[in-house]
């Protein structure tokens, strides 16, 4: 298998992962237990591992410690913004990361080809679409703040995660802790429990939520960041977009309307044609 492949492996990886975010509405979750519960099953999962594999977990390194924090900034700012005006707003600048990127690219000297600008403004274009930005949509400044921020620091995270050489396990590990640490204080005097009581099908969606945005999603993203360019993962990743949105479809009964539904198409089309052309390309 290529290691281009693997890459793209990855980045399914990151999709699917991501498409349990509208979770975080259909559980009442508050920003920061999602964050908290983001982190705790690759704190428990990895955590037991490293008991048994010996040098699974070591002290991080300053590049590990520095994609951690801007991880974790990241997620909060995500979550709050998913908070302010649901999953589809905030998934639009959470994909605008790209920009960060192809920012540096640019200042470093680096050509931007023009299979990258024509999959990054057509997807883009596509997931504005798609969210129903050109209606009029009603505007939470709190929303656009997190969200900004989310999108400056996932950007940071894009491109400085490569640069973190230690290995995936032990990155997922410090990352997850920095999510509870963060997380934990929401839980003081604020009970996680449904109106109705626990069920089973509750307790479920909880484990899947932290499992899949967590240590499954680490994982993918790791090995995307090391068989592709930052760019390439900024532009691949705006799959995410449509992705969340057919999980909002689906889990949380939204409806699509019909620019929604050819705003989804264009972005996909746009992405996975991208990859296909830099599988081509590495061939």
């Amino acid at each position: 298998m290529s290691n281009t492949l693997t890459g793209l492996f990855g980045i399914a990886g990151i999709w699917l992962t991501m498409a349990m975010v509208p979770l975080i509405e259909l559980l009442g979750l508050t920003g920061g237990q999602a964050t908290f519960l983001r982190g705790i099953s690759g704190l428990i999962v990895i955590g037991i591992a490293g008991i048994f594999v010996r040098h699974l977990i070591t002290w991080p390194d300053k590049h590990t410690r520095l994609i951690v924090v801007l991880f974790v900034l990241a997620t909060v700012c995500l979550f709050q913004a998913v908070q302010f005006w649901g999953a589809n707003f905030s998934a639009l600048f959470l994909d605008m990361a790209l920009l960060v990127p192809l920012f540096l690219a640019w200042r470093n000297g680096q050509p931007i080809t023009g299979k990258v600008a024509i999959a990054s403004v057509s997807a883009l274009f596509g997931t504005m679409l798609a969210l129903r930005v050109f209606a009029g949509e009603t505007l939470s400044w709190a929303g656009l703040g997190f969200s900004i921020g989310a999108l400056l620091f996932n950007g940071l995270f894009i491109q400085y995660a490569g640069r973190a050489k230690q290995g995936n396990w032990n990155k997922a590990f410090w990352m997850s802790v920095g999510l509870v640490a963060v997380g934990l204080p929401s839980f003081a005097g604020i009970a996680l429990i449904p109106e109705t009581g626990f069920s089973g099908l509750f307790v479920l969606l909880v484990l899947v939520f932290s499992l899949a945005t967590g240590v499954v999603n680490f994982y993918s993203a790791f090995i995307a960041f090391k068989h592709l360019s930052p760019v390439s993962v900024g532009v691949l990743v705006l799959g995410v977009t449509p992705v969340i949105m057919l999980s909002s479809y689906f889990l949380l009964g939204r409806d699509m309307s019909f620019d929604q539904i050819i705003g989804v198409g264009i972005t996909l089309v746009s992405v996975l044609l991208f990859a296909q052309v830099l599988q081509k390309d590495k061939e």
